[in-house]
């Protein structure tokens, strides 16, 4: 059915995993910023006189984005923990358009991993967690995700190394597959 061989393993891989691929988007609030004439406030000339010069005390939103996969029937959703730190609400996106909002069920910072629900009661696309106990360096990989909300984006590369450490600014993570796939940060 395939005469040029272009459903490679790569292409059938993509095409029974991408669905269970979500794009998350989180919301925070931003602290709400200091008034200087806080003293003054109370006196309604100056409360009138700098109202007009600076913004309302009104928390403002702010927006990350991350993917995960969904994992189970449940609708659990695997996940990076910086990507959900701190969120006031998550939303997911699966590639075919819905959109649900998802609950925080649990999150370890040091591995930087979290699962979160999807709350709805549709059927949703999943794919069982696999084991890397037997993974070997050198072995092909796929990645997909949605880097900075580019819905399904998928690369190839192999497994470089195992038992990985990796230090970022605020911590060190222990026990990373390092991987060799052009991985949009």
């Amino acid at each position: 059915g395939d005469p040029f061989l272009r459903r490679t393993t790569t292409v059938r891989v993509v095409e029974r995993t991408g669905p269970a691929v979500v794009n998350v988007t989180t919301e925070q609030r931003a602290p709400e910023m200091a008034n200087p004439f806080r003293p003054f406030a109370a006196d309604p000339i100056f409360d009138r006189f700098f109202q007009d010069f600076f913004e309302p005390s009104v928390p403002r939103a702010e927006q990350s984005l991350g993917s995960g996969v969904l994992i189970d029937a449940d609708r659990h959703i695997l996940t990076n923990e910086h990507v959900v730190a701190r969120a006031s609400r998550i939303r997911v996106t699966l590639a075919d358009g819905r959109e649900f909002d998802a609950n925080l069920i649990g999150a370890d910072p040091n591995n930087d991993i979290a699962v979160l629900r999807a709350e709805t009661e549709e059927k949703l696309p999943w794919i069982p967690l696999g084991s890397s106990r037997d993974l070997m360096v050198g072995e092909p990989l796929i990645a997909i995700g949605n880097p900075f909300g580019l819905q399904s984006t998928v690369t190839t590369g192999v497994v470089s190394a195992l038992d990985r450490s990796i230090r970022s600014e605020s911590r060190v993570f222990h026990d990373f597959i390092q991987t060799h796939a052009s991985i949009i940060p």
